[in-house]
């Protein structure tokens, strides 16, 4: 066992074994390691230092660690610095690239935009700055090709061969980053296939040559030459561009720590977590703890027989894909108490936090805001893997779905896999889903649920769970049978408060939902919809209904249902009972209907991450209308998740362990009465305007309207718009081409259920699940006739289809009393 040190001002041929005489490269210092045989201890000074390719640790490394010097700012970079700059007429400076990937580029760690056409628009960079496909002549594969509108481009801006296209599937659910092929007429075909079809329903954009606007950028990579039209005051310092590979390479070495770090510039060629700035393979115990990633394709990526890790008190802001990815065949990892904001900007695809066949991982405390589809999303598609059984709680969700429809903030799909054991989703807090629709050639009606159970996601359990300002359904349960839903709070939603209904024709039946505090819905849609044909498993629930609005249960009034032998025990009032909703705090008064009722109130004070500081930013939402035992989880602690194998310590002259990024990492603990005590919970803060979270510690956005009176009062809070003009906040800031999509993590991806008119196909090899989603193609007014949606995993190439889901939620026919 050694400890080694790395300085800026060190070098590689000095020992590297006290401060005085420190290497001055991360490579140095992992070649030492590996020449020490044991569990070494690498202590880091502030500064950024540059990797061309990972730092690979392998089971020789076991019990070593990676630590940030206390108090010092320790930067590591996966880019190249660009120098020798030239400044042209124009306004463009040029300088020569001395590397084979660039992706992304970067000054002074903000991200600039890659030269496009149409340009972003700074005001509204979901809703435009797009050009639309159209109707696809036949003969053509629409996974390949695409129709443009030749009348939609100036002289000279004409798609050609080569150019890099940004598109989003005629579905909606994925973005894909294409590269032409070849034209012909007006057709483009590319060089691979989508995930899904293209269509008049597409929105996109085409790279450019040469950048025309301040702030963009582009790469010749025959010259290796980049270009860059400046703002004025560059002075050619602080530009970075980075590819796609990993930082730290963990393989088969057992509990590393990393601490204190922040990570930044690397790039994702497919948004798979093949690569991440901190990939795990075949590891246990690893702590990762008190990081920040920013810019980075993956933050921390978990593969193969990953077990027992800590991934907590991280952010992650600005990541190309997830922030945090658990591949097949992980298993009881913890994910507590990180903040993540504005994760997938590149591909919208996947989860923030996401599971694919992963089991009995905890995800507690995490703050989730500003994302394009799920917050946190667990996909169960192989019978042949354990999966499933993940505890999903007390996590903070606001603003997700921003991007794409038919998502939820917390996302279960089991399509092949149905008998995948049940996840626990307990006292999480949920505000606006977006739902981001899209017709042909345009916008159209947003369609997001709060917890989404999709395509036979079973056995779970749901309870305790704050909801308000879906587009569809507080809670939706899609197929799924056996789930327990109860003393859920579901305020402001859409259509449905909760929704039960059949896919693929499989009949549903054992979802019982009874305590839950419902706001009734407001376009009279029914309040609790459901396709199963046993009333009594709806009982006890309490409507609120503020503005006397009809109240429906599956179709008939609440006292029909009620002589139907459903919701027994069940009452409507016009009285919310919160506490304080003006400041955040729905939580039950003494005296209340729902606390007589014996509802348990959100336990809010306890929810989201504990980090404080600067909050993430927090942008306009997008949209906003309207029985067995859980297993017991730990007691929750004050200090931060234990380092197996703890560095030693170094004598009195040496840092110790970084303060950067130190926060309590909380724990979870029994039900019991459904509102568990916690030890120093983390408080729930206002909105703040839009900074950058520092490694250290950030809080949670309120959910109520600042300043308001009525302590009943239920609205979507108002919040930062933030500046909208800068690179850094617009989707088009993604180096590779905004806001992309890829295909399945591992080779396994999938299909949704799709209203895309009958465009699917079916493959024979039907592997499961991934992504499937519902796009309501011609918005409200339109029939419900439709095609399936297509699957597609990317790295096996297999196709899957639910084509017997032809229908539309808005115009359901169910079962009536």
């Amino acid at each position: 066992m050694a400890t080694f040190y790395v300085s800026t001002t060190g070098s590689d041929s000095n020992t590297g074994l006290d401060e005085n005489s420190s290497f001055q490269t991360l490579e140095r210092a992992v070649e030492a390691m590996h020449q020490s045989n044991g569990a070494d201890t690498v202590y880091i000074a502030g500064g950024t230092y540059y990797v061309d390719d990972a730092l690979q640790l392998t089971s020789a490394d076991s019990g070593s660690s990676f630590v940030a010097m206390s108090g010092e700012n320790v930067v590591i970079s996966g880019g190249t610095q660009v120098s020798g700059w030239t400044q042209g007429s124009d306004g463009i400076w040029t300088a020569h690239v001395d590397a084979q990937d660039v992706q992304q580029f970067t000054v002074n760690g903000e991200k600039q935009t890659e030269s496009r056409y149409p340009d972003v628009d700074p005001n509204d960079p979901v809703h435009g700055g797009w050009l639309w496909g159209q109707d696809l002549p036949a003969g053509y594969d629409a996974q390949k090709s695409m129709a443009f509108d030749p009348s939609d481009y100036p002289d000279g801006e004409q798609p050609k061969a080569g150019d890099t296209v940004t598109v989003y599937t005629e579905n909606g659910y994925a973005s894909e980053v294409l590269t032409i092929a070849s034209v012909e007429g007006n057709v483009m075909t590319f060089t691979t296939e989508a995930n899904y079809d293209l269509g008049a329903a597409s929105r996109y954009y085409v790279s450019q040559d040469t950048p025309d606007n301040v702030g963009e950028w582009s790469y010749d990579a025959e010259t290796q030459t980049i270009s860059y039209k400046a703002p004025d005051g560059f002075t050619g310092e602080g530009g970075v561009v980075s590819g796609d590979h990993s930082i730290i390479s963990i393989d088969g070495a057992d509990n590393v720590t990393v601490k204190g770090i922040t990570f930044t510039d690397t790039a994702s060629s497919s948004g798979d977590p093949t690569t991440a700035a901190i990939e795990v393979n075949d590891a246990n115990g690893v702590v990762i703890d008190g990081n920040q990633f920013v810019n980075v394709g993956v933050g921390v990526a978990l593969h193969g027989d990953s077990s027992g890790n800590t991934v907590s008190s991280n952010s992650f802001e600005h990541t190309w894909s997830s922030a945090i990815a658990m591949t097949a065949g992980t298993s009881d990892n913890r994910i507590t108490n990180n903040t993540v904001d504005h994760s997938n900007e590149v591909y919208v695809q996947y989860g923030s936090i996401d599971m694919q066949e992963s089991a009995g991982n905890q995800i507690d405390h995490n703050t989730i805001t500003n994302v394009p589809r799920f917050g946190i999303s667990e996909v169960n598609y192989d019978p042949d893997n354990q999966s499933g059984g993940n505890t999903i709680e007390y996590n903070d969700i606001r603003h997700s779905g921003q991007q794409t429809p038919d998502t939820g903030a917390i996302y279960l799909f089991s399509a092949d896999d149905s008998g995948a054991d049940g996840s626990i989703i307990r006292y999480n807090t949920i505000v606006d889903t977006g739902g981001t629709n899209t017709k042909d050639g345009g916008f159209a009606e947003d369609w997001s649920s709060g917890i989404y159970l999709d395509n036979m996601a079973s056995n779970a359990q749901i309870y305790g769970n704050f909801v308000q300002g879906t587009t569809f359904s507080g809670i939706l349960v899609h197929g799924g049978s056996n789930n327990e839903i109860h003393d859920n709070t579901l305020l402001d939603n859409g259509k449905y408060g909760i929704s039960t209904i059949e896919a693929d024709g499989n009949p549903v039946d054992g979802n019982e939902t009874y305590n839950n505090f419902i706001q009734v819905s407001g376009d009279g849609s029914n309040t609790i919809d459901t396709d199963q044909t046993d009333p009594s498993l709806i009982h006890d629930n309490v409507y609120y209904n503020p503005d006397g609005g009809e109240l429906t249960i599956a179709d008939v009034s609440l006292a029909s249902f009620q002589r139907q032998g459903g919701d027994s025990g069940s009452t409507e009032t016009s009285q919310a009972g919160f506490t304080d909703a003006a400041n955040g705090d729905y939580s039950f008064v003494s005296g209340s209907v729902a606390q007589a009722h014996g509802i348990d109130s959100v336990p809010f004070d306890s929810v989201g991450s504990a980090l404080t500081g600067t909050s993430p930013e927090v942008e306009t939402p997008s949209s906003g209308n309207g029985s067995g035992t859980p297993p017991t989880t730990s007691e929750p602690v004050t200090e931060t998740p234990p380092v197996t194998a703890e560095p030693s310590t170094p004598s009195e002259e040496t840092p110790t362990t970084p303060a950067t990024g130190e926060g309590t990492s909380p724990g979870t603990s029994e039900p019991g009465n459904e509102t568990p005590p916690v030890t120093a919970e983390p408080s729930t803060p206002s909105e703040e305007a839009p900074t950058t979270p520092a490694t250290g510690e950030g809080t949670t956005p309120d959910t109520s309207e600042p300043g308001s009176g009525n302590p009943d009062v239920i609205t979507i809070p108002d919040v930062d718009t933030g500046t909208g003009g800068t690179d850094a906040e617009t989707p088009s800031n993604s180096g590779g081409g905004g806001w992309g999509g890829h295909g399945g993590w591992g080779g396994l991806s999938g299909g949704r259920w799709s209203w895309d008119g009958g465009s699917s196909r079916r493959g024979d090899d039907d592997h499961g699940g991934g992504r499937n989603g519902s796009r309501d193609s011609q918005a409200s007014n339109d029939d419900d006739t439709g095609g399936g949606g297509r699957n597609d995993w990317r790295g096996g190439q297999s196709r899957h289809d639910d084509d017997n889901d032809h229908y539309c939620h808005s115009q359901l026919s169910h079962w009536h009393w």
